[in-house]
């Protein structure tokens, strides 16, 4: 590697340019001004020499607003300069590999299923396999989930542990065309600490092995 070469892959500006995008590996993602900007590993650098810092692109990015995907060390990118300039690099995207594999490989050929996934196993599917449509938001180890199924036109909400809905400063309403029913397996509750009104229209019925009114 000549020394001109090397020189400009350090960002020396001597004026060359470097055609083209490179493959890089994230080595640092502590930005010191909050930009998001990641420093890399290109392939014909020395393995502890790092490029300059570099811009990340995103579908949207504003003040304050924007797509946020944060990459982690060691993950490869796809990297482009700007005009050349090998001490201006971007991160352009982001590419798997033989030990990075993506997080539901395709083998239907039509690509019905886009996921996000992050790395400690939250996701995010949209699935649109014909008769099987449906969007899934699932936490990590898949014990709670919200899962709406457009073929059964349901709409699934499953906690591991609780669930709460709750109206900080206004009215909490629950409507089902059909009715709506409330079971468990333990206790069911209803306490309304300025009162609690039950209406039945023409008829209420109470039943239980004990029924007591105070």
């Amino acid at each position: 590697m000549s020394g001109g070469i090397y020189e400009r892959l350090l960002g020396a500006g001597t004026g060359d340019v470097f055609a083209g995008v490179a493959v890089g590996i994230v080595t640092n993602v502590k930005d010191p001004d909050s930009l998001g900007r990641v420093r890399l590993r290109l392939p014909w650098l020395a393995d502890d020499v790092e490029s300059d810092w570099a811009r990340v692109a995103t579908p949207m990015a504003g003040n304050g607003t924007g797509a946020q995907f944060q990459p982690r060390v060691d993950d490869e990118a796809l990297v482009a300069f700007e005009h050349g300039d090998p001490g201006t690099p971007y991160v352009i995207g982001w590419l798997w590999n033989g030990r990075d594999a993506p997080p539901q490989p395709d083998t239907s050929g039509r690509g019905d299923v886009q996921v996000l996934r992050s790395r400690s196993g939250h996701v995010v599917r949209l699935d649109d396999t014909k008769d099987g449509e449906r969007v899934e938001i699932i936490a990590k180890g898949a014990r709670s989930s919200i899962v709406i199924d457009v073929v059964g036109r349901t709409v699934t909400v499953t906690g591991e542990s609780d669930v709460v809905i709750e109206a900080a400063a206004g009215r909490l309403t629950l409507h089902g065309k059909a009715g709506v029913e409330i079971t468990s397996d333990s206790t069911v509750k209803v306490d309304g600490k300025a009162g609690t009104e039950v209406t039945g229209g023409p008829r209420l019925t109470l039943k239980g092995a004990v029924v007591n009114i105070n």
